[in-house]
């Protein structure tokens, strides 16, 4: 049995405000959706390791949490208002300012004590090596 989308006509609307009011419901409407928040990321196998790039410009290391688990990562954090922008009145604002989160699963299990971070030019680049042999617990990982 077919079921149809219930949002589909939301998402048909969507694109049409998008295309007929650019400037209004452009970048900015696009920022309360939950695509817009999420940091893109490409997943590669590199001999016996699995290599995680992820986006995320404008952000300090201090700002991302990455924590490992058997065959699951977790990638959280966030960027907050800064002192110097609180009260200030903005003709247009687009940056966004709040958390995120993103839980990937790996297609192999990983040894999560020799996983390392390193956050570069806005791209977390997370390298772990695929389990081999015996179960190990999970670890929170520092960003160098």
């Amino acid at each position: 049995m077919f079921v149809p989308d219930p949002y589909e006509k939301l998402k048909k609307l969507r694109k049409k405000l998008y295309w007929e009011f650019p400037d209004i419901f452009g970048r900015e409407f696009d920022f309360y959706t939950a695509e817009a928040r999420t940091p893109l990321a490409d997943l590669r196998k590199e001999k016996n390791e699995l290599v995680l790039m992820v986006e995320m410009p404008g952000l300090c290391k201090e700002e991302i949490k990455v924590d490992l688990h058997g065959n699951r990562v977790r990638i959280s954090g966030g960027r907050k208002e800064g002192k110097e922008e609180k009260g200030k009145s903005f003709y247009r604002k687009e940056r966004f300012l709040s958390t995120f989160s993103r839980e990937l699963a790996l297609p192999e299990e990983v040894d999560p004590s020799s996983a390392k971070a390193k956050y570069e030019n806005g791209v977390l680049e997370i390298r772990m090596k695929i389990k081999s042999g015996q179960k190990k617990k999970g670890k929170h990982l520092v960003i160098r």
